[in-house]
């Protein structure tokens, strides 16, 4: 995470124009935060309480990371939110509150109450440490006012303790974030102390770390991975590289208005280089880093709050050459809307679980969170062009790691449209597990699989499935028939493509029962060709599909023997779609074999 000593500097003396031109013939606001203290593991809602506000009075509401834990504003800590909210204003579009926008709730004239959820994916809100919430008025009109709020480490009986170094010295306030390994997701982080030490409390599973410090960035090569086993802790040091032969600058901002978009997580990634800043009140951003190239993105789960979609491109800088300024990312704002409600088959909710909204073309993606009750919303970009799928995030939800979830068909939006979709998850019955491996039997590690399937008439989905460090996975299902695939497209990770390989013979079809069925599969290099649709045309010609890469040159070869060594070359081409269609205008021979080569 970052600090910009001097945009730090402008921000405090703002706030410290704001307390010397506040009035005494006005109200001074009062705001408290309930729980004010709470454990990394707590699954409801935080909630500010303002008063002494004037009518429709328009406030800014900041997080700051109380590093030194004194309940103050210091220079050097880091703003890590900010949003206006106006006293009872909220977002609406048609009819239906965006409620993952904090809005007032609260009827009364002059005060405003207002909620956050807290959900388990985000590991940055849940993080453990001290933070202050700040009241500050647009006008000017009173002195910023605090409130505090505690995240402790929940009491189990596992943890994972160390020091964050900085080029060899301890890095006061550098945080830690703790990785699932198995479901490849962020799942708790925690503030260090002035020292550098850290203690992160955790379930028993297999994790990774990363740290992050200002103007710091991270080798993930060198990331530890430990087991933590029911009662036993672990220990690891992280090691930060600070002070960065360049910097890159910018602002993040609304691309319908160009105002700055202050308190967003920004993420900057050079191969195994990792590095993470917020951005300041103004939605500027500077970080220093190596010389390379860097690709820049502000995290999505936490655009939720702001109402932004995020761009399916990458933005990319080139600092081999020096520093890069001017380095501005325009978000824009959605205008349309998915909501509904998340229950199991009983009508009981599920809170706090993610929700993604996604454009079948990968243009534009954004997330939502259900509220205690279930309820959901995700707001998407209207403009009748797009198709926009919207389903539960499998991968994130461990509470409905043992259900199953109905999904929709894609649909496009024009503005100001909203889609009612209800969720209904399903309790799993049995699994269908295995292993990948390609073709020269290398375990293929943390691609991801999921199962579809058609129940009761409704749609239904896996929790997505990772491959396990022996290639390993295992979807829980309930009765049905299975179709299982990779997931691909995208720049994701954990998508098979993306770690070049195709699976050239999905889907795959399973039935459930029996209880516990095995699926064992072979990928296969991206660009391996292979056949399919063979079709006879007529008495001499015969028709096949070749799947393969596009602009990638392929030989098609034919013999009358398949156990043969003497193949006959047709013809070579080079594709121009990764499926292509090809005829033998002279297969008068019967057998006919065909095979197909990469040149």
């Amino acid at each position: 995470m970052k600090i910009v000593s001097r945009k730090l500097f402008s921000v405090f003396a703002i706030i410290a124009a704001l307390i010397g031109t506040g009035s005494s013939s006005f109200a001074q606001p009062v705001i408290s935060v309930s729980p004010s203290v709470i454990n990394n593991t707590y699954q409801g809602d935080i909630t500010l309480n303002i008063t002494g506000l004037t009518n429709t009075e328009k406030v800014i509401i900041q997080r700051w990371i109380d590093g030194n834990a004194n309940g103050a504003i210091d220079v050097g800590e880091q703003m890590m939110d900010s949003f206006t909210i106006a006293d009872g204003g909220a977002m609406v579009i048609t009819g239906v509150t965006n409620l993952n926008v904090p809005f007032d709730s609260n009827s009364a004239t002059g005060a405003i109450t207002t909620t956050f959820n807290f959900a388990a994916s985000m590991a940055i809100e849940n993080m453990t440490g001290h933070f202050v919430y700040a009241v500050v008025s647009r006008t000017g009109r009173f002195t910023p006012v605090t409130a505090t709020l505690t995240v402790t480490n929940a009491a189990l009986n596992q943890f994972i303790s160390g020091i964050i170094y900085s080029n060899g010295v301890p890095s006061p306030h550098a945080v830690v974030v703790a990785q699932d390994m198995v479901a490849q997701n962020p799942v708790a982080s925690a503030v260090a102390d002035a020292g550098g030490h850290y203690v992160l409390a955790l379930p028993a599973g297999n994790y990774g770390l990363i740290g992050s410090a200002p103007n710091c960035y991270f080798d993930q090569n060198s990331a530890p991975s430990f087991t933590l086993t029911n009662g036993i802790s672990s220990t690891n040091n992280l090691f930060l590289t600070g002070g960065g032969t360049n910097t890159i600058s910018g602002s993040i901002y609304d691309a319908g208005n160009s105002n700055g978009i202050g308190g967003l997580l920004v993420q900057f990634q050079s191969g195994s280089l990792f590095e993470i800043v917020f951005t300041d009140p103004n939605g500027n951003y500077s970080a220093a880093v190596s010389s390379a190239f860097w690709k820049i993105q502000a995290t999505k789960e936490r655009l939720a709050r702001r109402a932004y979609l995020v761009p399916g491109t990458t933005f990319q800088v080139d600092t081999t050459s020096g520093s890069v300024s001017n380095a501005n990312i325009a978000l824009p704002r959605g205008n349309a809307l998915f909501y509904g409600r998340l229950t199991d088959n009983a009508n009981n909710p599920f809170a706090n679980v993610e929700v993604d909204a996604s454009t079948d073309n990968n243009a534009y993606s954004a997330k939502g969170y259900s509220d205690l009750n279930g309820y959901y919303t995700v707001v998407v970009l209207g403009d009748l062009t797009n198709y926009w799928n919207c389903n539960i995030n499998n991968g994130n939800n461990t509470a409905i790691a043992n259900d199953i979830v109905n999904t929709f068909q894609s649909t496009t939006n024009a503005p100001g449209q909203v889609n009612l979709q209800n969720f209904i998850a399903l309790p799993t019955s049995a699994t269908i597990s295995g292993h990948v491996r390609d073709n020269s039997g290398t375990n293929i590690v943390g691609v991801v699989l999921v199962g579809s399937a058609t129940i009761g008439g409704n749609s239904y989905s896996t929790l997505d499935a990772p491959t396990d460090g022996s290639g390993n996975f295992s979807l829980p299902v309930a009765a049905g028939q299975w179709s299982v695939q990779f997931q691909t497209g995208g720049h994701d990770s954990g998508n098979l493509d993306v770690q070049g390989y195709v699976d050239i013979t999905a889907p795959h079809f399973v039935n459930i029962p029996p209880t516990n069925a095995v699926l064992n599969l072979t990928v296969y290099p991206l660009g391996t060709p292979f056949i399919t649709s063979p079709q006879r045309f007529g008495s001499s010609q015969f028709g096949f599909t070749i799947n393969g890469l596009i602009n990638v040159s392929y030989t098609v070869q034919e013999s009358t023997n398949l156990n043969s060594t003497n193949w006959a070359n047709l013809f070579s081409l080079t594709l121009t779609n990764s499926a292509f269609p090809v005829l033998d205008v002279n297969a008068t021979n019967s057998p006919r074999f065909y095979r197909v080569q990469k040149n």
